[in-house]
């Protein structure tokens, strides 16, 4: 799903106007039902996710333009994935990762949830261990 959304050329059009952070992700939902949830994110150079749980949503995310970097700590060993566009990642519903661009340009992705992402806990990396830090839950500025 997240690949067939991402071939839309319009994509870039949909993204509102930049905030005042300039540094920071901008994002569109593309479609939601209570089954599924459709984003398009925009990151720039540097911009992260942060360590995050997606609260037991299944999903897949595809990097449209620029490049990715998924970081996942197992054993508590940091591990990378870098995603160009063009190329995605599927993840379970117990997943834990930190999404991040590392390029010098503006990055852009799809995202797909399912159930729906209604909440997601963020996590602080701690010698080698994830530990919960706190709980977004979806509302406003979500």
């Amino acid at each position: 799903m997240a690949r067939l959304f991402a071939a839309d050329p319009d994509l870039p059009d949909l993204l509102p106007v930049r905030a005042e952070d300039p540094g920071g992700r901008r994002w569109h939902q593309l479609a939601e039902t209570h089954h599924l949830q459709l984003w398009l994110i925009e990151w720039p150079p540097g911009a992260s996710t942060g360590f995050h749980d997606h609260a037991g949503s299944r999903g897949a995310f595809t990097t449209v333009r620029g490049e990715l970097t998924e970081r996942q700590v197992v054993q508590k060993a940091l591990h990378t994935r870098v995603l160009p566009a063009g190329e995605g990642r599927a993840f379970g519903a117990n997943h834990l990762h930190d999404v991040v661009n590392n390029g010098t340009e503006a990055a852009l992705s799809v995202h797909a949830y399912s159930p729906r992402l209604d909440q997601m806990t963020h996590y602080d990396l701690v010698e080698g261990v994830l530990v919960p830090a706190g709980v977004e839950q979806r509302g406003e500025n979500w």
